[in-house]
């Protein structure tokens, strides 16, 4: 996952434990005329080959598909090049391998392949003609997870969308901006992993009418590090035209979340003088090295994003959404109210200790100082202990207003006056843990990557609670509406984001627009930091 940086006070303490329309959505939602359509096959023909899925529960399936040749040996830190073809018929029903990553708590799955680039496709088992396409990179600050983490049946069965979850090289494999690696003269590196995302949407408008899909109704949709890179291709030249819609979860576009490429070579330069140390051929010894001696070259640094000034980010997300340069498609763009629950909560477990009245002060202090004497007192006044369960949700308070929700401002402000911008909130209390970890002492509510929960079936997150299922149907419509229409609510109760007063609250009890910056005390933290 990504963080915005102003909480790297917290963010490696959270990173060891964290990752971590009306006639269309009738139609979606399971009318007569569609339960009683044809069922479709599992066997079908793409560009590449036939491919023999399977289908369960409603919905077909087709795992590990290839959509671009192993990035291995000389396609190490290369551009990603086009699967080949095979004769006869391919058996789809096994994930294919896990993008090589080091050893993390959710969402990391450690592995050391690196042939790995993969895709899922996900379809209806009924035929309902051209559907809309959503395409899902996962999250993990680029650096950890995979697809096969999560189940998008209900978005299928439910929201009727074809869905396709996507491998792309992760950590150092994704994001090295090592200069030995740019090839000709020109900075070729650095965003391997977003020129593999790519390389699946190429893959998607070429093969998703074999599927049911409609190639001319792609979303793409990410959470977190995966959210970050949609608004990555929606900021980029490169990207244009392989996409039409664009949802970013937990991702505020305008955050500084990416490393300029000078921040990429520093550290990559560093890298290579560990591993390398006295090799003459920088890039040769780079290209030969194991994939766990490069998965353990990163192992105190959680997150390995793509650098700014590479091939598909020639600048900062920022930066092109300020001057105009994006591509333009309706955006939906949003953040869980109590993101940094994950990091307070993380806290507590890592250290076995409750945070106290007595600490929260202190706190402020060091991680508000720098914003000069009395801001902490000021912060303290401003989110006091007494409007909180405990100290450590009044701090997750502070600091989710003074990154997520400030960013998620800016971007609303950036992106409104360009494209169709509809603006989210999800809020909900109880929400499920994740099921390797034990949970703090007190109730988590909608923190950092708990959306993903709600939207595909995974196994990393205990079950949802009956009270909040209504909050899961209305995501999975939602998301899939919008994908269908480019409006969430097709039926125009969502207003397109005009500022601050146009965000859409959703809740367990269902969706209410709301003052996001009086909720969130932007104007307090505007004066803060004047």
């Amino acid at each position: 996952m990504a963080f915005p940086k102003t909480v790297k006070t917290v963010k490696t303490v959270a990173a060891s434990l964290a990752a971590a329309g009306i006639a269309a959505a009738s139609i979606a939602y399971g009318t007569a005329a569609a339960s009683a359509a044809p069922t479709a096959p599992t066997l079908v023909d793409t560009e590449l080959g036939a491919l023999q899925g399977s289908a369960d529960a409603g919905v077909r399936s087709w795992l590990g598909v290839p959509y671009a040749a192993p990035p291995v040996d000389e396609l190490r830190w290369a551009s990603p090049e086009p699967a080949d073809s095979w004769e006869g018929v391919r058996e789809a029903t096994e994930f294919g391998n896990v993008c090589a990553q080091g050893t993390a708590p959710m969402p990391g799955i450690p592995s050391t392949d690196e042939d790995c680039l993969y895709l899922n496709v996900y379809a209806p088992e009924k035929v309902r003609g051209d559907l809309p396409v959503m395409v899902w990179f996962h999250g993990g600050g680029n650096s950890y997870g995979a697809a096969e983490q999560y189940d998008p049946s209900r978005l299928v069965t439910e929201g009727g969308a074809v869905v396709v979850t996507v491998n792309y090289r992760q950590g150092l494999f994704g994001s090295m901006s090592h200069p030995a690696l740019d090839e000709g003269g020109e900075v070729t590196s650095g965003n391997y992993g977003l020129e593999d995302q790519q390389e699946a949407l190429r893959w998607v408008g070429e093969n998703a009418g074999a599927f049911g899909g409609d190639a001319d109704n792609v979303t793409i949709f990410g959470e977190s590090g995966g959210g970050y890179d949609v608004c990555a291709h929606l900021a980029s030249d490169s990207s244009a035209g392989l996409f039409d819609k664009a949802i970013m979860q937990s991702s505020p576009c305008t955050s500084d979340w990416a490393p300029s490429r000078e921040e990429g070579q520093e550290r990559d330069i560093a890298i290579a003088e560990t591993l390398c140390p006295d090799a003459e051929d920088v890039e040769a010894c780079l290209r030969g090295l194991k994939p766990e001696d490069l998965n353990a070259a990163t192992v105190n640094e959680y997150e390995v994003q793509p650098v700014v000034g590479g091939p598909v980010m020639p600048v900062a997300t920022a930066d092109a959404i300020a001057t105009g340069d994006i591509n333009d498609v309706p955006v939906l763009v949003g953040i869980n109210r109590d993101e940094n629950q994950l990091m307070t909560g993380g806290m507590e477990v890592l250290s076995g200790h409750v945070m106290t009245d007595v600490e929260y002060l202190p706190t402020l202090e060091e991680q508000f100082g720098h914003l000069g004497a009395g801001a902490a007192e000021a912060i303290a006044a401003e989110y006091p202990l007494s409007d909180f369960e405990n100290p450590a949700k009044a701090l997750a308070a502070v600091q989710t207003d003074a990154d997520w929700a400030a960013n998620l401002s800016g971007t609303i402000d950036a992106l409104s006056g360009q494209v169709p911008t509809f603006a989210y909130e999800m809020a909900v209390t109880g929400t499920p843990y994740f099921n390797e970890f034990q949970a703090p002492s007190w109730d988590m509510d909608a923190y950092h990557m708990v959306d993903v929960a709600f939207l595909f079936d995974t196994t990393m997150f205990a079950d949802r609670r009956a009270e909040v299922e209504p909050l899961a149907d209305l995501m999975v419509k939602s998301w899939t509406t919008f994908a269908r229409t480019g409006d969430p609510d097709g039926r125009g109760r969502w207003h397109e984001a005009d500022g601050d007063c146009d965000v859409r609250q959703l809740t367990p009890e269902g969706a209410r627009t709301i003052d996001f910056a009086d909720e969130h005390h932007l104007d307090f933290w505007k004066s803060l930091n004047a």
